[in-house]
């Protein structure tokens, strides 16, 4: 068992679902996969919109690689609902669309509060890879969500994010943060570079639950690749026992 980060360069949904495939067929099975935040479209609001319509089409091309390559894959799509458009991570698991997450904490620069409506659960699942919670981008800094995973104590958290240039340090430090705080391996996927006017950061990483980094790109199009060991996971958890 595997995990695995891809870091894309936002350009047309085209060549980002081509972009994106292209690594999920490379990646090795059996891998645990995070996609970065709204990975298809990008910010373009109006291209949001209108590919919102294509999502089931999307998760199923993504399902049938999941089913073929025995992987779990999460990443973010924009989803119709009768509350209104989200920001949903979708969690596919060796083919099956296993859980849906949306995002809870929506990012004002962005002006993703206009466009989209917020989630209200935050909830860890159980996957054939163990317990995954997911935070979505700007969620990393908020410490409630953290405490909430916390109780669920969940074996693998991933990170679908598009993470702004000017704050990329940020990214990188709360990443790593979160893996410590949360005893739990850590998937960070962002994007890099110019989309619909704005500097990305790059930086997706895979840190242990001791706060190692096992893998890192600053920038570039990237599939990071880092082991996964559930053994140290526990002599983590036993050497630094943490209660809520």
């Amino acid at each position: 068992m595997k995990l695995a980060s891809v870091q894309i360069r936002p350009q047309s949904p085209e060549k980002n679902l081509k972009r994106v495939i292209s690594f999920l067929e490379s990646v090795p099975e059996r891998s645990v996969v995070a996609l970065p935040e709204l990975w298809l479209t990008g910010l373009d609001y109006d291209t949001i919109r209108s590919y919102a319509d294509k999502t089931p089409e999307v998760l199923e091309l993504l399902s049938d690689i999941s089913a073929k390559r025995k992987l779990l894959v999460c990443g973010t799509l924009p989803e119709k609902t009768a509350e209104g458009l989200m920001n949903t991570a979708f969690l596919i698991d060796n083919g099956k669309l296993i859980g849906r997450r949306p995002k809870i904490k929506l990012f004002p620069l962005f002006d993703e509060d206009r466009y989209f409506v917020p989630g209200r659960k935050n909830e860890v699942f159980e996957t054939s890879f163990g317990k995954v919670g997911v935070l979505i981008c700007f969620e990393l800094r908020f410490t409630d969500l953290v405490l909430e995973l916390q109780r669920n104590k969940p074996d693998i958290v991933l990170v679908p994010a598009q993470w702004g240039y000017a704050r990329r340090r940020h990214f990188s430090l709360l990443s790593q943060a979160r893996a410590v705080e949360l005893q739990s391996y850590l998937v960070a996927s962002n994007t890099w570079g110019e989309g619909s006017g704005t500097r990305f950061a790059g930086r997706s990483g895979i840190y242990s639950p001791w706060g190692e980094v096992l893998a890192y790109s600053e920038k570039g199009d990237a599939l990071l690749v880092a082991g996964y060991d559930p053994l140290y996971l526990s002599e983590v958890r036993r050497a630094l026992p943490i209660k809520m």
